[in-house]
């Protein structure tokens, strides 16, 4: 065997004693599928130092290989075959390392941008398998019923959390279809983190109906200011001062105590000095 694919069968493997890899991410997807545990992706590239520094430390870690068994674990070469090449696009991994931690579903449970030695990995491992306890939750309730609201609400929270936002945002406007009978908390933030997402796109007019159905849910909330915020917000962002000031007046005035008064205030200074 050449020493190039030596290296690569290392690669792909793992060492001797370390953290199992699967030989392909599809065949770790089908794994993961079966025995219903999370994938972990270990994106990598041959000219990559810090790749080759994971396997020779942070992957050989006793406490790392141990927890490493309650996902299943694949390598994806960013520069490697087309089918790779499209896995690493899927994921938007633009540095690496990166290390991807997703579900059977495809979803994104939790991600690690950069190296990380085995004094801290033990810690992420365990983060990454109580989040995606949680996410997989979301997705049998979403398999036994499509339209759950619940469901759909805590999904598109999680990924806009971890700042998938377009699939965030599909999820979240289905939750937004058929949430009558959720808890008024959770049908305005659902409704917030919409506006946030089209506030960044800059799709105002949706941003604004979003935000004002959001206030219109009642009874009124700790949330209040922080919607009434967005809305301002969204109005600077447009072009409409008058209004934008007018709301920020109305967080000081009705909500002295909340942390948005004092940023309102900040953005009330910044449009006099305009």
């Amino acid at each position: 065997m050449s020493a190039s694919l030596a290296l690569a069968a290392f690669l792909v493997a793992g060492p001797p004693g370390g953290v199992h890899f699967e030989r392909t991410f599809d065949e770790a997807m089908k794994k993961a599928r079966a025995q219903r545990k999370a994938v972990m992706i270990d994106f990598w590239a041959e000219w990559c130092g810090w790749c080759h520094r994971l396997d020779k430390t942070t992957y050989v870690d006793p406490a790392v290989v141990k927890l490493s068994q309650d996902f299943v674990a694949a390598k994806v070469d960013t520069e490697g075959t087309p089918g790779e090449i499209e896995v690493a696009e899927r994921f938007d991994v633009t540095s690496l390392p990166t290390i991807l931690f997703v579900t059977p579903g495809g979803h994104q449970v939790l991600r690690v941008n950069g190296f990380q030695g085995p004094g801290k990995f033990p810690r992420t491992l365990e983060r990454a398998r109580e989040a995606s306890l949680k996410v997989m939750g979301y997705e049998t309730a979403l398999d036994k019923n499509p339209k759950d609201p619940a469901a759909l609400a805590s999904l598109g929270t999680h990924l806009f959390e971890q700042e998938v936002f377009e699939e965030a945002r599909g999820l979240l406007y289905r939750a937004a279809k058929g949430d009558a009978g959720q808890p008024p908390t959770t049908r305005r933030q659902t409704r917030m983190l919409l506006a946030i997402i089209e506030n960044y796109d800059r799709n105002f007019p949706e941003a604004e109906a979003l935000t004002k159905e959001a206030l219109a849910i009642g009874p009124a909330g700790e949330d209040e200011a922080k919607l009434l915020f967005i809305l301002g917000r969204t109005y600077m962002k447009w072009g409409r001062p008058a209004e934008a000031r007018k709301v920020m007046q109305q967080i000081i005035l009705k909500h002295p105590q909340s942390p948005m008064a004092p940023k309102a205030q900040e953005q009330i200074a910044q449009m006099s000095q305009r």
